[in-house]
């Protein structure tokens, strides 16, 4: 805790230290003060906002603010020829040229036609672009703008075969593509869970399936099924740690193995925080917190963060 009350003020008021910072209390035997961190932190809808919650045993805040729509702005913004030509190449399936006319048409808009321009974006049902609009104008609180209910035949089809929770694949579709089908990494990953195309092709060999192409990855039903048996593997290889089976989602399951405790087991809070890749710390975080958003969003009730939560055991 001392270490905390001398970051800079910007810094210890975030939420992850503030969690720490109560975690510090805790473990002094100060109940109380780490109690009445946590009674804030549970208002948020976060990854530390969600441990507190549990805590409490409360439900989870999702402080859902949907955006006011401004009607001048929306039919501005309609009428501005990028925007219609970005609907038009949407229309014809023409979704590079549509993205290059959205880009230029926000170019130099304002903080609230960005607001107004997501919702467009949304109405037409191009949800990767409305979620990456609404970023733009750094406003996180429209929670089904953020975190569309999408591919729902295809994802609970998978959950079932595979035995997972639709939530959590929702939650790895989120934070891997913002539900963006024809989405590439840097590296080669490719469609809506973001597979590496060698790992396509292992992946079809295990399921008895003709390997056809690395272009077959931007199909979404055959990127969902591969995903979700590629991260139940990782699932049931990690004992059914959902925080080990992310990391190893994203960056690779011998890295984890290496990343398990040498000696006796380690609460999985500390163990994310060790993680020495800052990408893959975020990531893992977001996963699960994308989850439990997802799970209330569908009305579900089965996972709470401490499922996710489990300690991480030495091999």
């Amino acid at each position: 805790a001392g270490a905390i009350e001398q970051m800079s003020p910007e810094l210890k008021q975030g939420q992850k230290w503030q969690y720490w910072r109560a975690r510090s209390h805790f473990e002094l035997g100060e109940k109380q003060q780490g109690e009445a961190i946590f009674t804030e932190l549970k208002q948020h809808r976060s990854f530390y906002g969600f441990i507190a919650a549990d805590y409490f045993d409360q439900s989870y805040q999702l402080n859902d603010k949907p955006i006011l729509v401004d009607q001048t702005i929306f039919q501005q913004l309609l009428d501005n020829i990028s925007f219609k030509a970005a609907k038009e190449f949407l229309r014809l399936d023409r979704e590079g040229l549509a993205r290059q006319e959205w880009w230029f048409a926000i170019s130099d808009l304002d903080n609230e036609q960005y607001k107004v321009a997501a919702k467009i974006a949304q109405q037409w049902g191009w949800h990767p672009l409305a979620i990456s609009t609404i970023a733009k104008a750094k406003y996180w609180d429209d929670v089904d703008l953020r975190f569309p209910l999408v591919f729902q035949t295809q994802i609970n089809k998978n959950a079932r075969v595979r035995g997972l929770d639709p939530a959590i694949i929702y939650g790895l579709i989120r934070r891997e593509s913002a539900f963006n089908e024809n989405a590439r990494s840097p590296v080669g990953a490719r469609g809506l869970m973001q597979i590496m195309p060698k790992t396509g092709k292992s992946i079809a060999r295990s399921l008895n399936e003709r390997w056809r192409s690395k272009r077959s990855l931007n199909n979404v039903d055959t990127n969902i099924k591969y995903g979700t048996f590629y991260y139940k593997k990782l699932l049931d290889g990690f004992g059914g740690n959902y925080a080990m089976a992310a990391a190893g989602y994203n960056a690779g399951p011998h890295r984890v193995k290496k990343w398990r405790p040498k000696k006796k087991p380690m609460s999985a809070d500390i163990w994310i925080e060790l993680i020495p890749f800052n990408e893959t710390r975020k990531y893992v975080t977001a996963v699960l917190e994308y989850a439990l958003v997802y799970q209330a969003r569908l009305e579900r009730k089965s996972l709470k963060m401490s499922d996710f939560l489990k300690d991480v055991w030495p091999e």
